[in-house]
């Protein structure tokens, strides 16, 4: 079963139409500033949750039609959530594990989107996603990624806040009490996973701003960390 299957309906009454108050107030903008147009594009989304964001990214350009979008999330209850709740007319709805091979051909699409779902992946999963990216992007394709900030990660662990699962799974401290999936990492890291796979790779870091803080205000207690990278890694 995947992680998500279990907590699908209480994350998706969570996280709402807007993806919870970091992606609302601060990362839903800054991803969609680095997307210049949809119209003719073949645009793929990992770890869509539940499905969100591609209708807020169509609705921001009205009127500019994609040739194909491809939805995906590896848990099945959260994609039928997707469906139900923010469905977009004629995209594809696909389970899909990020560390497996892609059902998909090369170059394939000329803009995948991944927002928070690669923190979630260890390294040997991270490294083999980024390949299949590669691979399935156009030449001159985009990947843009949004992970949470390794300093914010090493700053829960600093105040023991990241624990096991019953599974083994490393979990951080959610909303409404839930436990969310986590791996460590350093920024150095996903630079070298990204340049690993071939991508030109640039990221910038992602502070909260003073809505986000009382929306969460526990996140005061990570002091001036950034919580967010924000990945473009070039084909």
């Amino acid at each position: 079963m995947a992680f998500y299957d279990r907590i699908a309906k209480q994350w998706h009454a969570v996280t709402g139409a807007r993806g919870g108050a970091l992606k609302e107030h601060v990362l839903n903008s800054l991803v969609l500033g680095k997307i210049l147009d949809v119209a003719g594009l073949s645009i793929l989304e990992l770890g869509a949750g539940n499905g969100y964001f591609l209708p807020l990214v169509l609705r921001h350009f009205s009127g500019r039609v994609p040739a194909r979008v491809v939805i995906t999330d590896q848990s099945p209850s959260l994609l039928r959530l997707a469906r139900q709740s923010f469905q977009v007319p004629d995209a594809d709805y696909l389970p899909l594990d990020v560390r497996r091979p892609f059902p998909f051909d090369a170059g394939a699409f000329d803009l995948i989107v991944a927002n928070m779902v690669l923190n979630e992946v260890a390294t040997p999963g991270l490294r083999r996603a980024l390949r299949e990216c590669h691979r399935t992007l156009t030449e001159g394709g985009r990947l843009l990624a949004t992970v949470l900030h390794p300093a914010f990660v090493d700053s829960l662990a600093r105040r023991r806040l990241l624990k096991r699962s019953p599974e083994g799974v490393l979990t951080m401290p959610g909303a409404e009490g839930l436990r969310l999936p986590v791996v460590r990492r350093t920024p150095q890291g996903y630079r070298w996973a990204f340049e690993g796979a071939g991508f030109g790779y640039g990221a910038e870091d992602v502070h909260a701003t003073p809505e986000v803080l009382r929306a969460k205000p526990g996140l005061r207690e990570a002091g001036n960390v950034p919580l967010a990278l924000l990945i473009e890694g070039q084909k």
